[in-house]
């Protein structure tokens, strides 16, 4: 994703991954701050009952709740139509079958017990990183690229916040929050070392980037093509692979996080709210074999419109929660980072 992030900036890939952690240092200072008192399913709307009541909380559940059930179907459409085949050129036959299966096996796995889901994520976390770094070594030892080059202000100023809003997802954890061990401290630790860990990764693997060829940077699958050129089939295959289960894993997360937010809202049982779900969810991606190859980006821009207005309300509240002049620059910087992801969409 962070060749489309960085666009005209590409060429200082490094300097931009390295100013977009900079950044996102604010929203994740906000979510911390946060998480110091409140540890709940609600996750950011219980932040926003914290900081403005209930009934903004309940509209900013609602919000929320929106952007991510739109991308729970879009996602499958969009591993279907547009991950897997580069990278498996015989599975476009199976297609429409696969459009139909993926959305019951997800159900099937976020029905399961939650402990074993957090494990296969963690698994497949720890596989995504060592891969990149991986790749990163490979592409260290084909190429040359300065960490930065000439890089203009402006385009610069863009790919930042582009690349920064890549993070936003890191807040999915914290509608677990009320079942983790060690409550705020254990969300606290675990969301900072989330993100530098993985941000110290991605870091790793731009800074090579300027030096891949444009036709590599900019396939359909990326990582998958730099792969299959510096190393083979097989770490192509992998890339590939890892790549798609990043997607369905994100939509495994969302999907309990929507779980618990209504289960917070409204109090029904957890594992009833995900059954619910699961109905909309598998007819959507019925639906989606209408036309497939505009249901994925029909669905994204309202799902982002909704994303970034919910972090936006996070953000907007926090003064009224930590007062002071810091939280006041740190509601700025972050309001401005999802103003400007509204403004992209």
């Amino acid at each position: 994703m962070l060749p489309g992030a960085a666009g005209n900036a590409i060429h200082s890939a490094g300097l931009v991954v390295a100013l977009s952690l900079a950044v996102f240092t604010a929203p994740l200072g906000i979510w911390v701050v946060y998480s110091r008192q409140i540890v709940s399913a609600g996750g950011l709307s219980a932040f926003v009952q914290a900081a403005a009541g209930r009934r903004a909380a309940v509209a900013h559940g609602w919000v929320w709740a929106i952007a991510y059930f739109l991308y729970l179907p879009s996602t499958v459409t969009y591993i279907v139509y547009e991950l897997l085949p580069p990278v498996f050129p015989g599975i476009s036959a199976y297609r429409v079958s696969l459009e139909l299966v993926l959305p019951i096996a997800i159900v099937a796995v976020v029905l399961a017990p939650v402990r074993w889901v957090l494990v296969g994520l963690g698994a497949l976390a720890v596989a995504q990183v060592a891969t990149m770094l991986v790749l990163a070594g490979y592409e260290f030892s084909r190429t040359s690229a300065p960490f930065a080059s000439q890089p203009g202000v402006d385009e610069v100023g863009r790919a930042t916040a582009g690349t920064a809003l890549l993070f936003i997802c890191s807040s999915l954890p914290l509608y677990l929050a009320a079942e983790v061990r060690g409550e705020g401290r254990t969300v606290r630790r675990g969301l900072i070392a989330a993100v530098a860990i993985v941000g110290a990764a991605f870091l790793v693997a731009a800074i090579p980037l300027p030096g891949v060829p444009a036709g590599l940077r900019n396939a359909a699958v990326p990582g998958a093509a730099i792969a299959r050129a510096y190393a083979g089939r097989g770490l192509a295959v992998t890339v590939g692979l890892l790549t798609a289960c990043s997607a369905l894993a994100l939509i495994v997360a969302e999907y309990l996080a929507l779980g618990r937010l209504l289960h917070w809202l409204h109090g029904a049982p957890v594992r009833s709210l995900l059954r619910w779900i699961a109905l909309p969810f598998v007819a959507a991606d019925a639906i989606s074999l209408v036309e497939p190859e505009r249901f994925y980006d029909d669905l994204l821009k309202p799902s982002l419109v909704a994303l970034f207005t919910s972090q936006l309300m996070v953000f907007l509240a926090f003064p009224r929660y930590q007062r002071g002049p810091l939280p006041i620059v740190a509601a700025v910087a972050a309001s401005a980072l999802a103003i400007w992801g509204l403004y992209t969409v």
